[in-house]
């Protein structure tokens, strides 16, 4: 019996993406009745994979340049090449041209939404000014006129359902929790140095200067605290304030920066430190959000410094996971106290926060599609 050929498929994230390769790619892989295809960014090194997932590198360019404009149609060659009976794809630049391939050469459609791109491009800080509500209007637009050939959308958060209207009837969440490979029993007590550790994208409204700005009061009254940066900055200008300010401040290390990082090489990083810094600024394109590393910190058992966010707190409330605080005005002394004595994770975290919750509805429902 033929495999159903199922391609996934991404503009700007790598073909090793967590979401799409970790998580989608290995659970529809491993049942061993898809013949796996992942279309993205040229990652530092392929990884050895399963005998059911080809690894199709296509990009390589700067976030803003001639070659992001043509890349929807390279891949657009590339589903002619591959022929896939499934299309999933996370970017809505490809929103065009796979509704297209649809059309002429006959498939089924998923649209995996992992970010709302509306909110990022109006309230995010991508683009000058002036451009934000134009761009966020034209993606809103591709996203309702597409809406007839989707089959199907994979919403990353529950929020989604209410936030978008064109995705009702027609979708599941499929949340991004963390897929366990070890999970430790407790977490991890600080012998002397102070671990602080900052993963993902590297940016402005993610709160990466924020974290670096306590990290150093921190350090000022403990100097065995050190903060650890892992992740990527797609921005030119904010990875060059970055770097200044890494180079200026010995205890502040930073790994990746101007390339993607492994995901195996996060979870090394994590597994090493005492606390998770999650210090995302307030603003209307992440305050709705659950960040993927809330749920990867969880499941490593790695006490949580939280900027204040009802949502991330009633998570993280249940296992006394983290210590809430406003990153801008909290006491330095107040806080390595509290990082001292409190207790965490005396509650500790089920599959509940795992991918394993979220992979048995999306294999249920890919058994369910006519495909």
């Amino acid at each position: 019996m033929s495999k159903t050929k199922i391609v996934l498929a991404s503009i700007l994230k790598p073909v090793d993406d967590t979401r799409m390769y970790e998580k989608i790619g290995i659970s529809l892989g491993q049942t061993n009745k898809y013949d796996i295809n992942i279309i993205g960014f040229y990652p530092k090194k392929i990884p050895a994979t399963l005998s059911t997932i080809q690894l199709r590198p296509l990009f390589n360019f700067p976030r803003i340049s001639f070659k992001r404009v043509l890349a929807p149609w390279k891949c657009f060659l590339e589903y002619i090449k591959v022929k896939p009976k499934v299309i999933i794809f996370n970017t809505h630049e490809l929103l065009i041209v796979t509704v297209l391939y649809k059309i002429i050469f006959g498939c089924k459609i998923c649209y995996d939404i992992r970010e709302n791109h509306y909110r990022n491009l109006l309230y995010g800080r991508g683009f000058i000014k002036l451009a934000r509500p134009i761009l966020a209007i034209y993606v809103r637009a591709k996203e309702y006129l597409t809406r007839p050939w989707i089959d199907l959308y994979l919403l990353a958060e529950k929020t989604y359902e209410q936030e978008f209207t064109f995705s009702r009837k027609k979708s599941i969440t499929v949340e991004n929790k963390y897929r366990a490979v070890h999970v430790p029993s407790q977490a991890k007590k600080p012998q002397g140095e102070i671990v602080l550790a900052f993963s993902g994208t590297l940016g402005e409204t993610t709160g990466i200067f924020e974290t670096i700005e306590l990290a150093k009061r921190l350090h000022a009254e403990n100097h065995l605290a050190r903060l650890v940066i892992i992740g990527h900055c797609a921005k030119r200008h904010t990875l060059v304030h970055l770097q200044a300010l890494v180079k200026e401040h010995p205890f502040i290390q930073l790994i990746g920066g101007d390339s993607l990082v492994p995901h195996h090489q996060v979870i090394t990083v994590l597994k090493g430190a005492h606390f998770g810094m999650i210090g995302y600024p307030k603003n209307k394109s992440t305050e709705n959000s659950i960040p993927t590393k809330l749920y990867e910190y969880l499941a490593l058992r790695l006490p949580i410094i939280l900027q204040r966010n009802d949502n991330w707190e009633e998570i993280c409330n249940r296992y006394q996971a983290c210590i809430p605080v406003d990153y801008d005005t909290v006491e330095a002394k107040e806080l390595l106290q509290i990082m001292k004595s409190n207790s965490f994770y005396t509650t500790p975290p089920g599959n509940e926060i795992l991918w394993d919750s979220e992979e048995k509805k999306l294999l249920d429902h890919f058994e369910r599609l006519s495909i």
